[in-house]
């Protein structure tokens, strides 16, 4: 019997048979020759599951629909309406419409997304996170659904396209500019070190400072995630340190403003005590005060490029990998010490 639990989905019922989520949905609406074999695993695995399909569903391949799923991991973070509204105009500008799936950073919900983009019929997948699993991404790309990776690589996933900014880049341009402003005490608040953006941009900055002669001791790494309270936390993790940093790298802008807005509360002046550096170049980086110094990526112009990627593969050409180059942009929230 199977055990109560939440609602099956077509993903779950594909693990369950061993085929990709097209396959179960090609069986179940009938719409392309399945081998009687892979169909008599699917029912199964329908049967055991209890899977109730969608009423609604039109199958996935039957025609085309126009339509590309976006699937964002935090819609309050300023990075991801503006990546949405270059994914829009572009593909806008060619007669395709944008389906927008908020997933709060739960896989539960990036696999219901998932789910419901298939069962729509939906032409291609642009994906945030890889929070679903890489089995999943392996089973749409075998059964040639298209699908692009936004804002990072992907490590184990082979034919997977992906835009990105070269994020070790970034993180060895803020060390690079830190240490060029006389700091020699460094601390790095990191995102989530499962995000391979996360993970490469604290090793540009470790890798620019031990290369200037800066020790592992005088770097202090404090853990936190992408999101404004992230940042507004950590700078309680800052200031319980034995010997403070004088330059702080935030993995994102929106870490850094949220620990402004701390630093503000708590009468702690920027840049006079701490110099800090955020990254992605946000438009309200600009606004706070004071105004946030960071690295830039060109957010707008990823969504575009990974809209036009995408729509070549759904067109039967070939996407190709994409790398932008990041950028230091300077305002008021470093200053020099040396």
């Amino acid at each position: 019997m199977i055990a109560k639990r939440e609602k099956v989905s077509i993903i779950d019922v594909a693990r369950r048979a061993g085929v990709s989520p097209a396959t179960v949905s090609r069986v179940l609406n009938k719409t392309a020759n399945v081998s009687p074999e892979l169909k008599e695993r699917v029912l199964s695995a329908v049967s055991e599951l209890n899977y109730v399909p969608d009423p609604f569903a039109h199958g996935m391949r039957t025609k085309r629909t126009r339509s590309i799923g976006l699937i964002i991991s935090d819609i309050t973070n300023p990075f991801f309406p503006e990546l949405a509204r270059g994914v829009e105009d572009y593909v806008s500008s060619l007669g395709y419409s944008l389906i927008l799936c908020n997933t709060d950073a739960k896989p539960e919900n990036e696999k219901r997304y998932v789910e419901l983009l298939l069962n729509k019929g939906i032409d291609g997948l642009m994906f945030t996170s890889l929070r679903i699993g890489e089995d999943v991404i392996r089973s749409l790309l075998n059964d040639g659904i298209p699908c692009i990776l936004v804002g990072r690589k992907p490590e184990n996933i082979e034919g997977l396209v992906y835009v990105v900014t070269d994020n070790y880049r970034g993180g060895c341009i803020a060390g690079e500019y830190l240490f060029s402003l006389g700091h020699r005490r460094f601390a790095h608040i990191s995102g989530p070190l499962d995000n391979s953006a996360g993970r490469e941009r604290l090793a540009g900055f470790i890798d620019a400072l031990k290369k200037r002669g800066i020790k592992e001791k005088d770097i202090t790494i404090i853990n936190s995630d992408f999101t404004m309270e992230g940042g507004y936390k950590s700078v309680e993790d800052i200031l319980r340190l034995e010997t403070l940093p004088s330059g702080i790298f935030f993995a994102n802008d929106a870490m850094a403003i949220g620990a402004l807005q701390r630093f503000w509360e708590d009468r702690i002046s920027i840049p006079e005590t701490f110099s800090i550096i955020g990254f992605d170049n946000i438009k309200v980086s600009g606004l706070v005060s004071p105004p946030l110094t960071t690295i830039s990526q060109e957010i707008y112009k990823i969504g575009q490029l990974s809209a036009r990627e995408l729509i070549k593969i759904i067109e039967g050409e070939k996407g190709e990998p994409v790398i932008l180059e990041p950028k230091l942009i300077e305002r008021r929230s470093c200053r020099c010490i040396g």
